[in-house]
């Protein structure tokens, strides 16, 4: 108690060194042992809670640092004042699962090839804060990944959006399909599968109108357990997407391992398609494989005029980012007859428009079947 921070150094220095430097004998072998410590200073305003996550975070700060060192953390170093506000983060997290606090939003992905013939859209959670304002999502979804959380999430964002799409058959009826992300947690959590078919197995039709996005770290962590998560969801009529594809470095081995019916084209290679040539035929590439394979390919990260243009000369099937439409309320979407509707950039409606008019002069130009 009201140790002053001189002699806690000096203290902890002589830890360190006292264990560091006298190696131990173990049935006649000699072992070296070194020691991280990390120190906080209990002050009035923190809990007990709070004091052994600080001390914790200050010990891990240590490891971190190479290890074999002290680390002092006060509440004004950035480091605990973060790892804090994820603690209250992660508990506000856990309240919200249990009361039903978060809601949907809905990103249309547009078809490059009939926009105004197909509805579809990616499935995003959010969640308000406890002034009413939204929490950044990188925020929250961090945090629950870290803390063993998106299982929860995952669970809640799969039967809200079942729910909703039974309690809106014409809406779902007209649906082209809607994205939902599966994390690796939620994929390799025995508990978590049962539960989702036990939800799915309550919702045929809108399980014909769901695709499920699975990224290749996950799709690679255990190829097998996801291949059979797959084969039982497209039994149900659903489809799958491999997501940020191109980002890892194995992405074309496991294509034969997986039968997905779209590629997410990863935005990194989308944003700069303009203005970086080994960008422009990265993408090239990955749509005439896409073709090749049976599949349609989606591009991320779609955020101007000039790099749907360029999308739309390659081939790609659909885009997906802000230059064609942000994230909206759920209610604004079921509104639509398609995701063409909802593009809101002039530049980019006149794009879409002007290929939709050449899709139908093809058309209207080939000879009729018989």
């Amino acid at each position: 108690m009201d140790c002053p921070e001189n002699a806690v150094v000096r203290l902890t220095e002589r830890l360190r060194e006292s264990i560091s430097e006298e190696p131990f004998e173990i049935q006649g072998k000699i072992l070296n042992v070194t020691v991280s410590i990390g120190v906080v200073a209990i002050e009035t305003t923190m809990s007990p809670v709070d004091a052994m996550a600080a001390a914790d975070r200050a010990c891990s700060e240590a490891k971190s640092r190479g290890r074999n060192c002290v680390v002092r953390l006060n509440e004004q170093d950035a480091t605990l004042k973060s790892h804090l506000e994820e603690l209250k983060m992660v508990a506000d997290l856990q309240r919200r699962v249990e009361t039903d606090r978060y809601f949907l939003e809905f990103q249309p992905i547009v078809s490059l090839r009939s926009a105004h013939q197909s509805l579809s859209y990616e499935v995003l959670i959010r969640m308000r804060a406890e002034d009413g304002s939204v929490v950044p999502p990188g925020r929250f979804i961090g945090a629950a990944e870290r803390n063993g959380l998106m299982s929860q999430i995952d669970r809640w964002v799969l039967r809200s959006t079942l729910e909703w799409l039974d309690a809106n058959p014409a809406h779902r009826d007209r649906l082209t399909f809607a994205t939902i992300n599966l994390s690796g947690a939620s994929l390799n959590d025995a508990r978590f599968i049962n539960d989702a078919f036990a939800m799915i197995s309550e919702h045929p039709l809108a399980m014909t109108k769901l695709c499920f996005e699975i990224t290749e770290s996950v799709a690679l962590h255990d190829v097998g357990s996801t291949r059979r998560f797959v084969d039982r969801v497209r039994a149900y009529g659903s489809k799958v997407a491999l997501d940020d594809f191109g980002a890892g470095y194995t992405s074309f081995n496991y294509l034969k391992e997986l039968p997905a019916d779209f590629i997410k084209i990863d935005g990194s290679f989308v944003r700069d398609i303009n203005h970086d040539p080994a960008n422009y035929a990265i993408t090239r590439t990955i749509v005439d494989l896409t073709h090749e394979l049976g599949m349609s390919s989606i591009a991320e990260w779609a955020e101007t005029a000039d790099t749907v243009a360029s999308l739309i000369e390659l081939g790609v099937d659909y885009g997906q980012g802000f230059g064609l439409a942000r994230p909206m309320p759920k209610e604004l979407v079921t509104q639509a007859i398609s995701s063409g509707m909802l593009v809101r950039d002039p530049a980019v409606q006149s794009l879409l428009s002007s290929n939709d008019r050449k899709l139908i002069s093809l058309h209207a130009a080939s000879p009729r079947r018989r």
